[in-house]
């Protein structure tokens, strides 16, 4: 008679609590080999290079391109000459930036024009995204490099009393359009609770309250010049009423933001030095 052979049952829980550590571990170290997504909001980058006739090539001496990640999957900055403005998603390493919007002030300087549309192209052409320390990059298919960036020093923050403000673009909407060239638009906010500045053609006036970022501009008054140049007194009449609707506003670095009760920007103003 054959010898009966008894198998030895292994005990059923550590095999179990063997497959419960090693599932949470796959999902841990990523087994869908998808890499994490980069925290980009809040954060300013400053270009340093951008694809030009097959090869990488710094910006025009002279012009600044920046790229600001916001809320809500919108970025912004300045194109060298005009502020733009673009939706953009991130997964992972991936990116989509949405058809760039931009003020239509022209600059005269050479290459610099040549230089923004290349640049905003670009942005819509990026795929992938990576960040090493202060260093960002975009690349296009196949992985070509296309943009590069540094992080951005952020300008030190400017008082609201007592800056020289100088307007650079109106909001309508998700439009933004830029101040009518050849005019000038500025505000200074006082210590005794005025605004005064130019309107593009007149000197105005108004009161102003501040209570946090909270903010109650009176009706304006101004001269009464009139200025014949094209849209100036347009111009001069939008601004005058957006800026007694302001309600809040908001500062980041050298940038003033004016925005109505529901948060929306109506007027974005850069500090200067040169006084109003």
């Amino acid at each position: 008679m054959r010898p009966i052979t008894r198998t030895k049952k292994l005990p059923l829980l550590p095999v179990l609590a063997g497959a419960m550590i090693l599932i949470p571990f796959l999902l841990f170290t990523g087994c869908t080999g998808q890499a994490p997504t980069p925290r980009l909001e809040g954060t300013g980058w400053t270009l340093t290079g951008y694809l030009h006739n097959g090869t990488l090539v710094p910006p025009v001496p002279g012009t600044t391109i920046t790229l600001d990640f916001g809320t809500e999957g919108k970025i912004s900055g300045s194109a060298g000459c005009n502020h733009y403005f673009a939706s953009c998603e991130v997964k992972g390493t991936g990116i989509t930036v949405g058809q760039a919007g931009s003020t239509m002030m022209y600059c005269s300087n050479p290459g610099v024009m040549d230089q923004e549309s290349t640049y905003l192209a670009l942005l819509t052409r990026s795929k992938t995204i990576s960040i090493e320390g202060e260093h960002l990059t975009l690349s296009g298919e196949q992985g070509a490099l296309i943009l590069t960036f540094t992080k951005t020093v952020p300008p030190k923050q400017q008082p609201l009393v007592g800056t020289n403000w100088t307007l650079e673009s109106f909001h309508t909407g998700d439009a933004v359009s830029s101040v009518l060239a050849g005019t000038k638009i500025t505000a200074v906010f006082t210590k005794e609770g005025s605004i005064t500045g130019s309107a593009g053609c007149n000197q105005y006036f108004a009161s102003y309250n501040v209570t946090g970022t909270s903010l109650q501009v009176s009706q304006a008054g101004s001269t009464k010049m009139a200025c014949g140049a094209p849209g100036v007194m347009q111009q001069e009449s939008s601004y005058l009423t957006l800026i007694s609707q302001a309600k809040t506003f908001t500062i980041k670095g050298d940038l003033l933001t004016l925005a109505d009760a529901k948060g929306a920007a109506m007027l974005s103003f850069l500090a200067s030095d040169q006084p109003s």
